[in-house]
């Protein structure tokens, strides 16, 4: 099971703050209520109004699928090296299609009736480096596709790769990805509503660093609705984001938690079918290849060098991979070493408080020891006293009072008067 899908699947149990402050649950239809006030539906694919042109290079009729953009540029000209039937081009060939600000070029295989649905293609644009390997009109989809772009910015190239699958009702299923950088991107688009799953689990992450996202967008490209983060250290957090953009911690109930997860396995099971469809578009191109790379295959009316773009255009872009390649080699390291030299440092203070709390906890034992001791201490002494007390009262003789004298047997008082006083016995 793909790690993502586990991730998001124990959310529900580790969406706690670890302050032990109690998060308040919010109800399935809080939860969805954004995603059901997105909802655009979407219209049905419409061929109808399809434009063709005559290309230069035939004199029979040999009509092209083309638009309005190409017809409007400064001086527009369209090829095909294929063959043609019933005045439209047919069979496997090339369009290649050339004005002063761009060139495309398009490997299809054209049954002769104009339309070329259900059928590989591959397109470049040689202007922006881009290539797309596509099949279109599929029974149970409209397009899949495999898009290579590959971007230059400050003399460095950037590449993304992007598998995408379109249904007949405009939605869309993508799954991106890169090269260079191991992350990954997952989005389902439907009726307007876009879930987004960022994966960087295969990234150096430092241990508070964000690992997985799931977040909601609507068809303006604006976050709203609940959001999950995951960190690398294991917290996870659910995320209620109001219409003021105001974020609060919030607890997803299960059963939408259950339909977030449907809308990511949507993607996952899709990729064996477009994996299929895109290496038959593939196929088709090394077919191709094999005619119009062999060093004898020409066009009539096109230079050599322009017929043969499609051959060498990879290989120019080769030297700028490669250092592409090596400098996000140099990144990696770079970002490995701060995550090592960042865990290192965490890890040393933890140690150190862990080291801390032990002296602490020990001081705090020690001086209860103390107390203890002291009390410990006072009551002996207090016994000992009062032990001491007992033996002293113990030794002490016993009060023996003196006994009455009687009265003389004579019977008589003497009385002697000297002055005031008077003394009798």
């Amino acid at each position: 099971m793909n790690i993502l899908y586990l991730i998001l699947a124990v959310s529900i149990i580790s969406g706690c703050a670890s302050s032990g402050v109690r998060i308040p649950t919010i109800s399935h239809e809080e939860a969805a209520a954004f995603e059901k006030s997105s909802y655009v539906p979407k219209s049905k694919d419409d061929t109808s109004g399809m434009i063709y042109n005559q290309p230069v290079n035939k004199k029979e009729g040999c009509k092209l699928p083309t638009s309005n953009n190409q017809l409007q540029r400064r001086n527009f000209k369209q090829y095909w090296d294929g063959e043609c039937k019933d005045g439209y081009a047919f069979g496997l060939g090339r369009d290649i299609s050339i004005s002063d600000t761009h060139h495309y070029a398009e490997i299809t295989i054209h049954n002769g009736t104009g339309k070329y649905f259900e059928q590989p293609v591959i397109f470049y644009d040689f202007v922006n480096n881009f290539v797309k390997y596509s099949f279109r009109g599929g029974s149970n989809f409209s397009e899949i596709s495999l898009n290579e772009e590959y971007n230059i910015a400050n003399h460095e190239l950037i590449v993304t790769h992007k598998i995408i699958r379109t249904d007949k009702n405009g939605n869309t299923l993508l799954f991106m990805s890169s090269p260079l950088v191991p992350k990954k991107y997952h989005v389902n688009v439907s009726n307007g509503v876009a879930f987004h799953f960022l994966d960087q689990t295969a990234m150096p992450l430092k241990h508070d660093d964000v690992a997985v996202t799931m977040e909601i967008k609507n068809s303006k490209g604006i976050q709203g609705g609940v959001a999950i983060v995951k960190f690398k250290n294991g917290q996870v957090r659910h995320v209620k984001i109001e219409s003021s953009g105001q974020k609060s911690l919030v607890q997803i109930p299960e059963s939408y938690i259950t339909h977030i997860l449907s809308k990511y396995q949507e993607i996952q099971n899709a990729i064996p079918e477009m994996n299929r469809y895109i290496e038959f578009a593939k196929r088709t191109e090394r077919e191709y290849m094999h005619l119009a790379c062999n060093g004898t295959h020409e066009i009539e009316g096109l230079d050599n060098k322009t017929a043969t773009k499609i051959c060498n255009w990879r290989n120019e872009l080769q030297p700028m991979y490669l250092a592409a390649i090596e400098r996000a080699k140099k990144q990696m390291e770079q970002q490995l070493h701060a995550v090592e030299k960042a865990e290192n440092e965490r890890m040393q203070k933890e140690k150190i408080a862990q080291q801390q709390a032990a002296i602490e906890q020990q001081q705090r034992q020690q001086a209860w020891n103390e107390i203890n001791n002291s009390l410990n201490n006072l009551s002996n002494s207090l016994q000992n006293s009062a032990m001491r007390t007992q033996q002293m009262m113990q030794s002490m003789p016993v009060y023996q009072p003196q006994p009455i004298q009687p009265i003389g047997s004579s019977g008589r008082i003497n009385c002697i008067t000297t002055g005031p006083l008077t003394s009798c016995r």
